[in-house]
């Protein structure tokens, strides 16, 4: 199936930009997590966990990694015609993606997006803040910021309708919409 690409608009940032703008996230969400972490509980705890969290780190963060791709993978393919091989894993550079080579409605685009967000930052920030678990907390905020490219594309993604196809743009941070 060839696709038309004169009825489409790219929307796309660099990674240079992508990486700043998530640098500049961490700083709110850090803030929005810790400080009722801190009231409720206390700062030592944080502190514990925290060092409990770079003691593995190398561990998090490969199995973070995978996790984290996997999670867009498996929730791109449920929406999908051709399941699995319609996605794609690799490497650009440095940095490991997820691809889509199917278009998909905006609102399965967003909810593919948002998965690794939900179960490795939120969900652990906020039980990490019930339980006062330190350690939940800080793999909560690491996901969080983990996953700043991918808020940027919900970010990006705001405006158009849910039902819309978009696909996945394959080489940059980013996708096409339909005209």
């Amino acid at each position: 199936m060839s696709e038309n690409f004169e009825n489409r608009k790219e929307f796309t940032l660099s990674t240079g930009k992508v990486n700043l703008y998530s640098l500049l996230m961490i700083i709110p969400f850090t803030a929005i997590y810790l400080i009722p972490f801190i009231l409720i509980w206390d700062y030592q705890s944080f502190e514990t966990g925290r060092k409990e969290f770079m003691h593995i780190f190398i561990y998090i963060l490969i199995f973070g990694i995978v996790l984290h791709e996997s999670l867009h993978g498996i929730t791109l393919a449920f929406f999908t015609k051709k399941g699995f091989r319609s996605v794609q894993f690799g490497i650009n550079g440095i940095t490991p993606y997820c691809h889509c080579k199917e278009p998909i409605k905006v609102k399965h685009y967003r909810l593919g997006s948002a998965m690794p967000l939900i179960v490795m930052g939120i969900i652990p920030a906020i039980a990490g803040i019930i339980w006062g678990n330190g350690l939940y907390l800080s793999f909560g905020i690491f996901f969080t910021w983990a996953a700043g490219g991918d808020i940027i594309s919900l970010f990006m993604l705001r405006k158009f309708n849910r039902n819309q196809l978009v696909s996945d743009h394959p080489d940059k941070m980013g996708f096409y919409m339909n005209n």
